[in-house]
Parts: C-alpha cells; structure tokens; sequence
C-alpha cells in the first residue's frame, strides 16, 4: 500500500479514539486529540492546521460538509504525522510552485484521510459484497469524487 506510515498511523488512531463505526466521528477524534476547529473567513485555502494553538482552521464558505470532512482528517494528519513546528495549509499537490517536500506532505496528509474516514480493509469487505461508489458514499458520509478514488484504488488491489 502506498504511504504505509500514514496508513498505519490513521489505524492507529481509530483504535486509540475508540472508533467502531462509520461514518467515523470526527468530532470523537477531535476530542481525543485536544485540537479545536473555527470557521474563519481570514483564510485562502480550504483548511489550516496551527499546531501550536492545536487548532485546525476551516474556511467558511459554501463548500459540502464532505468536502470539510476530508479537510479536517486531512489536517488531523499533518498533527500526526509531521513535525508541529509550523502552520501547515492545505495545499494543491498539482501546483507546480510547491516543493518536493511540502508535496510528499501533502500526499501523506491525504493517504492518512483516506484511511482515516474509508479504512482499506473496510472498503475491501463492502466492495467484495457488492457495494458500489455511491452505496460507499452514504456509509461513510463521504463526497462521490472521494468514494470513487477510494474504490478504484482498493478495487484495483483487490483484483
């Protein structure tokens, strides 16, 4: 599996928060974290982690809860996997200005909110009886363009 640390420590997690059904509570994980979040308007990018107020910055605007829902687990990554020595934005890994390293971050952070909210072997057993894209969609509370990668990229493995 591609990122293993992210996916080992999104496990992890789950395990340590306690967290048993789906879709996974966020709020739960939050909490067991000791890290806050705040709408802000004073924000360009979709989501921010300030570690050193343990506080994960949502912009407020008109986007789908699902879509927060991954920025936040996204976020809750950079907490976990990275170094907590600096503000980290929510960056387009396909922006050719940012570096080699804030892009591997980038691409962690989003391997760890895939496992966080849609875990592999979760995903493995529902679509091996035969649930589909959007009957993944509504058991983990997730948008359909990230069921659909999530599925593609399980599926593939599976087959």
């Amino acid at each position: 599996m591609e990122n293993q640390k992210a996916t080992l420590e999104a496990q992890k997690l789950l395990k340590d928060a306690n967290i048993k059904s789906y879709p996974v509570n966020l709020a739960q994980i939050l909490d067991y974290l000791k890290l806050n979040i705040e709408f802000s308007n004073d924000i360009s990018q979709e989501a921010l982690l300030n570690p050193e107020n343990r506080m994960i910055f949502l912009k407020k605007d008109n986007k789908p809860i699902t879509r927060k829902l991954f920025s936040i687990a996204h976020e809750i990554g950079h907490w976990i996997l990275h170094s907590r020595d600096k503000t980290r934005h929510r960056i387009n890994i396909n922006d050719n200005n940012i570096t080699l390293e804030s892009k591997a971050e980038e691409q962690e952070a989003n391997a760890f909110a895939a496992e966080l909210l849609m875990p592999y072997n979760k995903v493995r057993l529902l679509i091996m009886i035969g649930y589909s894209v959007n009957d993944l969609v509504n058991y983990f509370n997730v948008s359909y363009e990230f069921a659909y990668y999530r599925y593609m990229y399980v599926y593939g493995m599976i087959y």
